[in-house]
């Protein structure tokens, strides 16, 4: 059983000029998995940068076109809300990401990773192991490759030609989406559970974003109402994802001394050779 970590909130700004990448396949999956991560780090000083790798084109219940409209739309939305710098849509095929081929998808991106300077990178787990979706998987992959790929010199090498150099990814969060899957560290996310919110509710062709709002029109047809929606579509919808779509989170933080919190799978960067090598010399060197 893998030893669990707590990251708590900080006060103060530790990682400003550093930046972050999150990278998913579908428009929900950050905002469900990993946004109360993404609000604390960009508080904390990181500078966030969001990849999506599908179109989504099946999600929404209308025409493929209408589809890939309408979760580009909320993605961008979504993404103003949890205050991401800008948006990367890599446009690969909902459900059919196993067509494409992997050392595209690295390259793609190895080269935001280097172009961005990323320092952190969120996504999913790189294992198939209780995930049906592959288009979830197949990124988990990429990504993991290509965060070990971006700080080495001898792949992309017209990368550096083109003025974007190497850059080594230090630090590594793999999203919980399943139970059964491993978790190494507890975020407390609590201070930010209103900004969970507000990317939630962005989803609406998929994530259940205005879930509330809709099971509000049906009760009122039915001559019912809940009191818990309030009198409104917009608090409906808050309303329902604090009550319902977060009761797991809430769930992750029982036994600790907070309120919210998301799973990670977290690994940490490997010590920087080369600044280890001039900081000896730093302290070390003598004159001849």
């Amino acid at each position: 059983m893998q030893e669990i970590s707590i990251e708590r909130n900080r006060s103060d700004r530790p990682h400003v000029g550093k930046v972050f990448a999150a990278v998913h396949a579908h428009v929900s999956d950050v905002p469900y998995f990993a946004s109360g991560l993404c609000a604390k780090l960009m508080a904390e000083g990181f500078t966030g940068y969001l990849i999506r790798t599908t179109n989504d084109e099946t999600s929404g219940g209308k025409s493929t076109a209408q589809n890939i409209l309408s979760n580009e739309t909320e993605h961008a939305a979504m993404a103003k809300a949890l205050g991401f710098k800008d948006v990367f849509e890599l446009y690969y095929r909902s459900h059919r990401m196993n067509e494409i081929s992997p050392v595209e998808l690295r390259g793609r991106l190895v080269l935001l990773f280097r172009f961005l300077k990323a320092d952190t990178v969120l996504s999913y787990r790189p294992s198939s192991e209780g995930e049906p979706d592959s288009d979830r998987w197949i990124t988990g992959r990429a990504v993991e490759e290509a965060c070990w790929t971006a700080g080495s010199k001898n792949d992309f090498h017209e990368h550096e030609e083109a003025g974007i150099l190497t850059h080594p990814v230090r630090e590594r969060y793999c999203f919980h989406v399943r139970p059964g899957q491993p978790f190494n560290r507890v975020v407390d996310i609590s201070d930010y559970i209103r900004k969970k919110i507000d990317a939630i509710v962005e989803c609406r062709s998929q994530g259940n974003g205005n879930a509330g709002s809709l099971l509000r029109a049906r009760l009122s047809k039915e001559g019912r109402r809940l009191p818990l929606l309030g009198d409104d579509d917009q608090t409906a919808d808050r309303a329902y994802i604090r009550q319902f779509l977060l009761a797991e989170f809430r769930a992750y933080s029982r036994g600790h001394d907070f309120e919210y919190a998301e799973r990670f799978e977290y690994s940490g960067s490997a010590v920087d050779l080369n600044a280890a090598v001039e900081e000896y010399i730093d302290k070390n060197a003598v004159k001849i």
